[in-house]
C-alpha cells in the first residue's frame, strides 16, 4: 500500500457544512461571526435564485462599501503624497529626500490607477482631497517632529507642538502638481518632472535635478465626472 494511502488509512472523506443560517438572524449572525462562510452561502444562494435566503441588509452594505473601499484607498495614497510633499518642502535638508520622492511617484501611479478603474470617483475628488488634506497634515507633523527628535517622547511632543503652526492649515497645493497630472482628464498619465514649485526647487537643490518650477495658484479639486 503506497505511503499517501497509509496516510489516509482508516479516515473517512466527508464533506465540510456550510454553516446552518435559517431564517434573518441566523444570516445576520453568520455575517457577524463567519464572514467568509456568510460570502460563499449568500454567493450560493443568489446563483439559484433563493432570494429569501438572502442576507439583503448586509449584501446591500457590502456592496454599498465597494465604492466606500475605492475611495479611501485613493485617499490613502494621496495622504500620503501630500504628506511627503510637506516634508520634502519644509525640511529639505533630511536624508530621506530622495525616498519621499519616489514613494511620490509610486503613489501618484496608485492614485492613477484607481480613478482610471473608477472614473465615477472624479465627482468626489473635492470630499476625498480634503479627507486627504487633513490627515497628510498630521502624518507630516509627526514625521517633521520625528525628524528632529532626540528619541525621547517628551521631545518629540514639544517638536510637534513647534511644528504643528508652521505648516499651513488650508492646502497649499494644486491637485495637478500633488497628483501629478490632471486626474480631471481620463487621457492624462502623472509626470515624474510635476512639482509644486517650492517642492520642485527643494528636490533641486538637494538632489541636482532641474524639475520646473513651475508657480501656479492652488486650485479646487473640479466635481465634474469624466
Amino acid at each position: 500500500m503506497g505511503g499517501a494511502r497509509l496516510y489516509n488509512a482508516g479516515v473517512t472523506a466527508t464533506k465540510l457544512k456550510e454553516p446552518a443560517a435559517d431564517g434573518v438572524a441566523g444570516r445576520q449572525g453568520m455575517y457577524a461571526s463567519d464572514p467568509c462562510a456568510w460570502a460563499a452561502a449568500q454567493a450560493a444562494a443568489m446563483r439559484r435564485r433563493d432570494f429569501d435566503a438572502i442576507d439583503w441588509a448586509n449584501v446591500i452594505e457590502e456592496i454599498e462599501d465597494v465604492a466606500r473601499r475605492e475611495q479611501r484607498e485613493w485617499v490613502s495614497r494621496c495622504r500620503n503624497v501630500i504628506s511627503h510633499l510637506l516634508n520634502i518642502h519644509h525640511f529639505p535638508d533630511s536624508s530621506d529626500v530622495d525616498h519621499w520622492r519616489k514613494e511620490i511617484e509610486d503613489c501618484r501611479g496608485d492614485m492613477h490607477d484607481l480613478l482610471a478603474d473608477n472614473p465615477s470617483m472624479r465627482s468626489a475628488l473635492p470630499e476625498m482631497l480634503a479627507k486627504a488634506w487633513k490627515r497628510g497634515r498630521a502624518i507630516a507633523v509627526r514625521k517633521l517632529a520625528e525628524g528632529g527628535s532626540s528619541g525621547t517622547a517628551a521631545h518629540e511632543w514639544r517638536l510637534r507642538r513647534g511644528w504643528e503652526p508652521r505648516l499651513p492649515r488650508e492646502l497649499p497645493y494644486a491637485l495637478v502638481d500633488i497628483s501629478g497630472y490632471d486626474p480631471i482628464d481620463p487621457d492624462a498619465e502623472p509626470g515624474a518632472e510635476v512639482w509644486p514649485a517650492e517642492v520642485a526647487q527643494a528636490l533641486n537643490d538637494a538632489l541636482g535635478t532641474d524639475y520646473p518650477v513651475r508657480r501656479r495658484a492652488p486650485e479646487r479639486a473640479k466635481g465634474r465626472s469624466s
